[in-house]
């Protein structure tokens, strides 16, 4: 998905100091990244502000990232963790407060285009990712982020396993659980996709 040899060329300029090389990594990557951090903490403020935290602590650790290691995998790998770290903060922060859920659900409109499905197959198709978006969010952190890496970011195995730095076997086995997870809470919500 990601060119592995372009991106090495401009980090390269990065280290450098070139600053038109930091806009391209910024150009290139900050999509994916606040899509993933969008994902893992569901709040787009929280996403903008992670997203950018990590490219400032990419950005300060780029003369650690290892050249022979696709620097994609290295940016995935400090924004996955950045995100966990960023949940569990929230999860203590949040462990004894009762929510009152006001505000939480607020709906956005959605323009459909004259020339497209039909509108009761839009409001299927969506509110069917709804669900599974749902679920998605309700799976624990190490589950969830591999899950948003692989169908999300549609990284390969190999890709998700240097990004975090796990044996390609656990990989595998943990896309598996986080299936069957998903699959057994949408059976018990009675969800169909």
């Amino acid at each position: 998905m990601f060119d592995k040899r372009a991106d090495l060329r401009t980090i390269r300029r990065c280290k450098r100091g070139e600053e038109d090389a930091f806009q391209e990594v910024l150009d290139r990557y900050r999509t994916p990244i606040y899509n993933l951090c969008w994902r893992m903490t569901r709040n787009d403020e929280d996403a903008r502000d992670l997203a950018q935290e990590v490219f400032i602590k990419v950005f300060r650790l780029l003369d650690r990232y290892d050249e022979q290691y696709a620097f994609s995998s290295w940016l995935f790998r400090i924004a996955t963790n950045h995100c966990i770290d960023h949940l569990r903060r929230q999860r203590l922060r949040f462990l004894s407060v009762e929510r009152d859920g006001a505000g939480e659900e607020e709906e956005a409109e959605m323009q459909i285009p004259s020339e497209g499905p039909e509108p009761d197959v839009v409001l299927e198709r969506r509110q069917a990712l709804e669900k599974l978006e749902e679920v998605i969010a309700e799976l624990p952190p190490h589950y969830r982020v591999i899950t948003l890496l692989r169908h999300d970011q549609q990284l390969s195995y190999e890709e998700i396993a240097e990004s975090l730095q796990l044996p390609l076997g656990t990989v595998k086995a943990r896309i598996h659980r986080a299936r069957n997870m998903i699959q057994q809470m949408l059976e018990s919500r009675k969800y169909e996709i």
